[in-house]
This record gives structure tokens, sequence and C-alpha cells, in this order.
């Protein structure tokens, strides 16, 4: 599913969790610990900021994940994520059903 998640967009461990059926802190733990969750830089907290414990599945990735969100065309106005780039679970649910 997060693999789904295109370029330029984000959503967040509640969207997410709500459309596989489980809860955003469990699933924000196996993130944390899954070594395949490209592009887990697209999954944010609910108000569009990067979780704090964020980091990447390589431990000698300096890059900023915001930094990242940007060069895909996600703008952070007020320090947060643009929510018109935002997928609820009904956009992700969408993008499963069309096939995407």
């Amino acid at each position: 599913m997060l693999a789904r998640v295109p370029a330029g967009r984000w959503t967040t461990y509640g969207d997410l969790a709500q459309l596989i059926g489980t809860a955003p802190q469990p699933l924000g733990r196996h993130l944390a610990i899954c070594t395949e969750r490209s592009p887990a830089h697209r999954v944010l907290a609910y108000d569009g900021t990067i979780p704090p414990g964020f980091r990447w599945t390589d431990p000698n990735d300096r890059r900023k994940p915001e930094d990242v969100l940007r060069s895909e065309g996600v703008s952070f106005p007020h320090g947060r994520a643009d929510a018109g780039r935002r997928l609820t679970a009904a956009d992700l649910k969408a993008l499963v059903d069309a096939g995407v």
C-alpha cells in the first residue's frame, strides 16, 4: 500500500492504518523497524509534520524528509505539508480499487 503513494503526495499514519485495519501507533512501530518501507517519508503525522522519530532505512542517510518531499513537489507552509497534497484513506482506497 505504501508503495502506491506517489511522489508529490503524502498520507498520514491514521489514514494508512484505517485502510489496512489497524491503529496508527502499531503501524508507526512497524514502519520504524521494517526494512522494506519505501517510501516511508510520505507518511506523516496527522498534522502534516514529520514524525520526530523518523529514520531512513540506511543509517548513513542524512537527508531531511522534508527536503525529499519538497523535491517531489510537496510544500511546507507554516512547517506543515500542504494539505492539498494529502491522500486520505478514501483516496488510498480509490488507488487500490483502480489498481494503481
